[in-house]
C-alpha cells in the first residue's frame, strides 16, 4: 500500500477495509478481548491444549488480554490445568517486570529522539484522521505529538477498550500471573518487554503509518468485532478465530510475518524444550498465535507431538 492514500481511493476499497479490522486486532498484540458478560466457566471447551510426547506434557493456552469482572471465574479446564502445572510461562514475565522500568523503557522506544513529531512522519491525511479519532477518544494530540505511529495506534486501541469497560489487569495472563504469585508458582517469559517494543519500533516508516492509519480508521468499529472474537473464544472455535484474527495477513503479509509467524517459530523451539524438560509448564500466549496453519498448535502437530484440545 502506498504511504499516501487519497480519501476517495480509500473509500473505493470496502473489502480491504473490512480485512483491516483483523489487522488492527492481530498486529497490535491486543489480540483477544471480551465485551460479553457470559461466564467463561459455563463453557465445555476452551482455547486450551495439552501437548504431550513420551509421557511428558504441558498445557498451551490462548490468552484474552482484556476482560471484565463478570468474565470470571475462568473455565474450569483452564484452572485445573493451571493447578496441575509446576510453572507458568507467559509472553512476558509479568511478575518480574517492574512497572517503573517498563514505563521508562516504553517511553524510550515510543518517542522520537531526533526532535521530530508524529505529523512530520505520516501523511497529512493519516494525521488528520488520527487527530479526529483521538478527539473522539479524549486523547490530547499534544501529548502524543512526539510519539511514533505504532505507539499512537496501540494507545488508541487501549483507550477504546478501557472506555468499553475492559481492563488489562483482568486479562487472562495477568490473572494467572497473580495466582502464580499467590501460590508461589514460578513464572518466566518467552520474550522480554524490550523485545516486544523493539519489534514494533523496528517496523519501517511505511509499515508504521499503515498500522496507525488502519487503527484510526477502524477503532470506532471494534465493538462488534470484539463480540465475534469473544463468542469464538468461548467456544474454543479456532477456525472462526483464525478468520477473525488473521484476516489482515493477506493484505499485509510482511507485518504478519514479523509480528505473528516469526514469533511463533521462535516460541516453538522454546515450547519444545519446555515439554522435553518435563517441568509441567503452562504456556500462555495470545490466541492469534495458536490458530491457523502457521500457528503454534499446527507446528507442534507437524513435529509429531500429540495435541489435544481441552
Amino acid at each position: 500500500m502506498q504511504t499516501v492514500c487519497h480519501a476517495a481511493a480509500w473509500r473505493r476499497r470496502p473489502v480491504r477495509v473490512r480485512r483491516a479490522v483483523g489487522l488492527v486486532l492481530a498486529l497490535l498484540v491486543l489480540l483477544e478481548w471480551s465485551a460479553n458478560g457470559r461466564s467463561l466457566a459455563a463453557q465445555e471447551k476452551s482455547l486450551l491444549w495439552e501437548v504431550s510426547e513420551a509421557g511428558k506434557s504441558l498445557f498451551l493456552l490462548g490468552s484474552i488480554h482484556y476482560l471484565r469482572p463478570e468474565n470470571y471465574p475462568l473455565n474450569r479446564a483452564i484452572l485445573d490445568a493451571f493447578d496441575a502445572s509446576k510453572q507458568l510461562v507467559l509472553e512476558i514475565d509479568l511478575n518480574n517486570t517492574p512497572a517503573g522500568a517498563a514505563q521508562r523503557l516504553t517511553l524510550e522506544k515510543a518517542m522520537y529522539r531526533d526532535g521530530s513529531s508524529l505529523a512530520e512522519n505520516v501523511s497529512e491525511e493519516t494525521y488528520q484522521l488520527t487527530a479526529r479519532r483521538a478527539a473522539e477518544l479524549g486523547i490530547d494530540m499534544q501529548v502524543v505529538r512526539p510519539m511514533k505511529p505504532w505507539f499512537v495506534a496501540l494507545t488508541m486501541v487501549a483507550v477504546k477498550l478501557q472506555r468499553m469497560g475492559l481492563n488489562p489487569r483482568l486479562g487472562v495472563d495477568h490473572h494467572l500471573a497473580e495466582r502464580a504469585k499467590r501460590d508461589g508458582k514460578p513464572t518466566r517469559g518467552l520474550e522480554t518487554l524490550e523485545f516486544q517494543l523493539g519489534m514494533f519500533d523496528r517496523l519501517s516508516k511505511r509499515e508504521q503509518e499503515s498500522m496507525l492509519r488502519e487503527t484510526a480508521d477502524e477503532v470506532e468499529r471494534l465493538d462488534q468485532k470484539i463480540d465475534d472474537i469473544v463468542k469464538a473464544w468461548l467456544k474454543g472455535d479456532r477456525d472462526r478465530l483464525e478468520g477473525l484474527l488473521l484476516a489482515g495477513k493477506r493484505d499485509y503479509p510482511e507485518l504478519h510475518q514479523k509480528i505473528v509467524v516469526e514469533r511463533n517459530q521462535r516460541w516453538l523451539e522454546e515450547i519444545t524444550k519446555l515439554l522435553r524438560q518435563g517441568n509441567g509448564a503452562m504456556v500462555v500466549v495470545g490466541a492469534a498465535h495458536l490458530v491457523g496453519r502457521e500457528g503454534v498448535v499446527e507446528m507442534l502437530k507437524v513435529r509429531g507431538f500429540s495435541v489435544e484440545q481441552r
